[in-house]
């Protein structure tokens, strides 16, 4: 049940004693939210509703929350995450209908679900997501995929404000499948072997920069984040 001890709209008690995992979706114009746009936006909804989050013992006291791995500007998804730490339980189903309400419209609250408190938290334990992208450019493009799964290595070179990477994107490609115009893939990611999947398809398919350009006027690939996973050791794929 959502509590009801408060002191001017916050709970008192700052420990907390149950964490929530939150599932999202954005679309439409949440999807050109930064990532960093939208914990603002997730964050005011949550304080804006009934939900007894449990805040820090600090001068100005924030919420706790965790959030998933970053989402770039443009991307649909399906696999926003957000971990929210209790301060007095919590009802699933009307904590889900109450933050929904106070959402902007791009956003759908999937699912709400009780995790146990002692779960390493989703950027320590999430490595891999699967993406679907649409362009007619694919289209036809099944050879130069066939190509790049055949070979031991694939680099590219990722440029960064103070220097380049060269990563191996093979490496990072768990699968894919290519039916028409969309491409599905699961990729792989962590620390110094990220690759946005744009660029990837840009660079077996042979596309030029603007193409790729989310939110630039001659983009020709959707990109929607549909899930994110933990690939155990063994290569099992674990949903959080």
């Amino acid at each position: 049940m959502i509590g009801s001890s408060r002191v001017t709209g916050r709970f008192n008690s700052p420990v907390a004693i149950q964490r929530a995992r939150v599932r999202l979706s954005r679309e439409g114009a949440a999807a050109q939210l930064s990532h960093l746009r939208q914990i603002e936006t997730i964050r005011r909804a949550i304080e804006a509703s009934t939900w007894p989050a449990a805040r820090t013992q600090a001068k100005k006291p924030k919420l706790k929350v965790a959030f998933g791995p970053a989402v770039s500007v443009g991307y649909e998804s399906d696999a926003e995450y957000v971990d929210v730490e209790l301060a007095a339980r919590l009802d699933p189903i009307k904590a889900k209908e109450e933050l929904q309400k106070h959402l902007p419209a791009g956003f759908t609250v999937i699912n709400v679900k009780s995790i146990p408190r002692f779960f390493p938290s989703l950027e320590e334990t999430i490595n891999a997501s699967r993406v679907r992208l649409i362009s007619p450019l694919f289209v036809g493009a099944d050879e130069k995929w066939r190509a790049f799964w055949a070979a031991e290595r694939f680099m590219i070179t990722k440029k960064k404000e103070d220097r380049e990477e060269v990563i191996d994107a093979r490496s990072l490609v768990k699968s894919w499948t290519l039916e028409g115009d969309t491409l599905e893939i699961v990729l792989r990611f962590g620390p110094g072997r990220t690759l946005k999947p744009e660029k990837i398809a840009q660079a077996v398919c042979g596309i030029a920069d603007a193409h790729v350009e989310m939110g630039g006027p001659d983009c020709q690939v959707r990109v929607r984040r549909l899930q994110l996973y933990l690939e155990k050791q063994g290569g099992e794929l674990v949903e959080p």
